[in-house]
């Protein structure tokens, strides 16, 4: 007689999730002024979002998750706000994974670079930073039962 056949391991009950930065469509983009350019704005913090354990076992298809991150001055978030229309009920427990991680995301300052002209061929230049938003799209899935993480992130401004 053979032996019984082993039984696949439970499917792990946490996950991770991949994210991509978004396109800013020309509506949503920082308008820089002729004689101005910006550099900063660059991630220092940026941890994914966890797959919520509760889902985990429901055996979803894949879902992408929406979201505009708005950062302050200083390069802080300071509020995430769903880019989604989905009234499906694992929406709302999917958003709360991408929000609860993306508030404690950190960003270098965006500087914005301001330069004069005053006729005789001098040149000055005025910094200020100024506050942001990015959009991201982060991508919850299950392989074989067992959450997943898939690379891709596309860094700002490109």
């Amino acid at each position: 007689m053979a032996p019984p056949a082993a039984e696949a391991p439970p499917p792990a009950h946490k996950g991770e999730v991949s994210y991509a930065l978004l396109p800013a469509s020309d509506a949503n983009q920082y308008k820089l002024k002729r004689n101005e350019h910006a550099f900063g704005a660059q991630p220092l913090v940026h941890d994914p979002p966890v797959y919520p354990p509760s889902l985990v076992g429901a055996g979803l298809p894949p879902t992408t998750v929406q979201v505009k991150a708005i950062i302050n001055e200083a390069g802080t978030v300071i509020d995430v706000r769903d880019l989604d229309a989905s009234s499906m009920p694992e929406h709302r427990l999917f958003l709360a994974a991408c929000r609860d991680v993306v508030m404690r995301w950190k960003y270098t300052p965006m500087t914005v670079v301001q330069e004069y002209d005053d006729g005789a061929g001098n040149i000055s230049q005025v910094e200020k930073t100024a506050p942001f938003s990015l959009d991201y799209a982060f991508r919850f899935e299950l392989v074989d039962g067992r959450p997943t993480v898939t690379a891709g992130r596309t860094p700002p401004g490109s």
